[in-house]
């Protein structure tokens, strides 16, 4: 019974809150700010020589990771270690600067009044990825700061430490560098990777890694606070060392305890021989009060309350009250994380789901299934926006919705024109987005925009027709869904984006060379496997030289844009259009005799004479093409033979006068 107590009955957030964090006017120099972070709290006039005493030494509790940028008693702006190396490794002239200039402004705050325990503030930081939470008054007011460090030594969880190994949540990818780097590459792979340490690292011949020491996010601002020159230091020569390990095997407690004594924020962990294997950090400590990983917690809360029920019986005449008052809160606590952790297995398998996808079109139907699971009892979809029409338009989408709430106008959602969350309820009918379906009788609405580097490209919608309104942790789920959804699907996008300019030609929108020899391969496979032909026509603009000589490049290119447009529309959804080269284009007609490739091409030969071309409204003269055909097995038995010899046709075409279709003959 001692973990319940520890954790959910003697913590109170308040001790985690540090009340006097380092604040700064937002006029201070850049310079200013970074000497302030180098000192305690109580000494900022004592200059501490940089070269001697490492980040290994450091007294946590009266140091700062962070400046808050405060004027007014008004939270403007906050500045971390990160950031400061960030700056070094982008080379920027940190003397000319002022904090004002570099701070971050679009801050991740919490009211004091919005924190229900301990997870409310995990999840802060698991979810936005941050390690400074400022704590705000219903008036806007800085309360204090709480980070990983205050959290962790707040709590009283040595019982749950105890019970779990380093290697359990231990990060595995370690960022590393070698003894000879300079101080800047050093600062520049921190950046780039986002990490607050890099370990320096000797390896032996079979590439094994043997850490040295560390550098670290703090010991790189001290550095430019000392103005020491970072291309000609080396990491051998500011690294901390001796270091400071622990083992795999060895207890979370054992690590919080080291990390205590030495008053460091980060272990190294090594394995057999001395090799690395990982590193521990605060944050990987905090991670072992995650929600996700509750479910020993939650069968220690069931063994509390059989514990409790049976002395209930025991003590029926003396204290049955309040006996059965602790199991019912008890009882609410173990509904409440395994609904937690209900909710988070299923976003995490959504997640999962999403990562696997190819295209968006693939996360249409599982989508809205896990969607049901996390809101039961609504009506919802995800929309996207469409960028030929601007509207947004559902790819996901469960429950009894309107087709107002299926493809919605930018206008008619205030979520969409404000770039924020807007929920409404039948208490204010008049608050109702104009989207939402009248008709169902809503009780209450929820539209949360999904945002990307600011700007608005979709849209995540609740509706229910329950008397009871949406939940304070329902709003809260919502925002968390929306978010991971909003990241998913745009990375999806990307990819998306990024496959299809990989195989495609820009200019024509076929698809380019590397991709004809990758599926024309197959494709020879495919015939021969089902002794089927496969037919390649080869397409070329007849006088195209002379033509972009006529009237320049910029029309030569309107030529070759409405030539891949055109055949684009003379194929199949299966046969594959691709630019071979310059003017010339390949057709892999897939199943497909010689003879109907022949009609196909002359077809094609036609179709190019009638094609009407303009230039700003300007008609250009029409042009002609050229076409080569050659057949698989008939004229080849390989890929490269068959585009050969199809080539060949193309150019007996040209030489008989242009404008016309050749079939191959040996």
């Amino acid at each position: 019974m001692s973990l319940n107590k520890n954790i959910l009955s003697n913590f109170t957030i308040e001790t985690a809150i540090d009340p006097h964090p380092l604040t700064v006017t937002p006029e201070i120099s850049l310079t200013e700010a970074i000497y302030r972070l180098t000192l305690p709290k109580k000494q900022q006039n004592v200059q501490v020589d940089l070269l001697i005493e490492s980040n290994q030494g450091i007294d946590l509790k009266s140091r700062s990771s962070c400046l808050l940028v405060v004027e007014n008693n008004q939270l403007l702006g906050i500045l971390t270690e990160r950031d400061i190396v960030r700056l070094i490794a982008t080379k920027v002239q940190v003397e000319e600067m002022k904090i004002s200039d570099v701070m971050t402004n679009k801050l991740i705050t919490i009211v004091d009044s919005e924190i229900e325990d301990i997870y409310t503030v995990i999840d802060y930081f698991q979810q936005h990825k941050i390690r400074h939470l400022p704590v705000l008054s219903e008036t806007k007011k800085l309360i204090g700061l709480i980070t990983p460090s205050s959290l962790r030594n707040s709590l009283k969880s040595c019982d749950l430490l105890k019970h779990r190994q380093v290697e359990e949540v231990m990060n595995t990818d370690v960022i590393h560098g070698s003894p000879n780097l300079c101080l800047l590459d050093i600062a520049e792979k921190m950046a780039k990777y986002r990490v607050s340490c890099i370990v320096i690292v000797c390896p032996d011949q079979q590439q094994i890694l043997y850490p040295l020491g560390i550098i670290t996010e703090r010991d790189i601002v001290q550095y430019q606070a000392l103005e020491l020159n970072f291309s000609q230091l080396t990491a051998s020569e500011v690294m901390s060392t001796p270091l400071s390990t622990v083992s795999p095997v060895d207890s979370l407690w054992q690590a919080h305890h080291q990390m205590q004594n030495l008053r460091v924020r980060r272990l190294v962990v090594c394995g057999h021989n001395n090799k690395l294997v990982g590193i521990i950090t605060q944050t990987s400590l905090l991670q072992n009060l995650d929600p996700i990983d509750m479910c020993g917690v939650i069968h220690t809360l069931r063994r509390e309350i059989q514990d409790l029920q049976a002395e209930k019986i025991e003590h029926l005449h003396r204290n049955n009250s309040r006996l059965e008052k602790q199991v019912e809160r008890l009882q609410e606590s173990v509904n409440k994380l395994e609904q937690r952790n209900y909710e988070m297995t299923t976003i995490n398998e959504m997640m999962e789901f999403l990562q696997v996808c190819d295209k968006i079109e693939d996360a249409h139907e599982f989508l809205a299934e896990f969607l049901k699971k996390l809101f039961p009892g609504f009506s919802s979809t995800v929309l996207l926006k469409d960028e030929r029409n601007g509207k947004f338009k559902s790819v996901s989408c469960y429950g009894n919705l309107a087709d107002s709430e299926t493809l919605i106008e930018f206008s008619d959602c205030w979520a969409l024109r404000r770039g924020q969350t807007h929920i409404a309820s039948n208490a204010q009918p008049g608050l109702f987005c104009h989207h939402v379906a009248q008709e169902f009788q809503p009780t209450a609405s929820m539209c949360i925009p999904l945002l990307n580097q600011g700007k608005v490209w979709g849209l995540f919608y609740l509706r229910t027709e329950f008397t009871e309104k949406i939940s304070r942790h329902q709003k809260h789920l919502a925002r968390t869904v929306a978010e991971q959804i909003a990241l998913a699907l745009y990375n999806l996008k990307l990819r998306e984006q990024l496959k299809n300019d990989s195989i495609r030609d820009v200019l024509t929108g076929l698809f380019n060379r590397r991709y004809l020899d990758e599926s024309l391969k197959q494709a020879i496979n495919k015939a021969k496997r089902n002794q089927q032909p496969l037919s390649v026509i080869m397409v070329d603009v007849d006088h195209f030289k002379r033509f972009n000589d006529t009237y320049g490049h910029d029309v030569g290119d309107i030529v070759l844009r409405e030539l891949g447009k055109f055949l684009q529309q003379k194929v199949r959804g299966y046969d594959i259009a691709c630019r071979y080269g310059g003017e010339e284009m390949t057709l892999i007609l897939i199943n497909t005799p010689v003879s109907v490739a022949k009609e196909r091409a002359e077809s094609i030969c036609s179709g190019v004479r009638e094609l009407s071309l303009k230039n700003q409204d300007k008609i250009l003269p029409s042009v002609t093409v050229s076409l080569g055909v050659a057949c698989f097995p008939l004229d080849g038995t390989t890929g490269e033979e068959i585009v050969q010899r199809a080539d060949r046709a193309l150019y007996q075409a040209k030489e008989a006068g242009r404008n016309q279709v050749v079939l191959y003959e040996d």
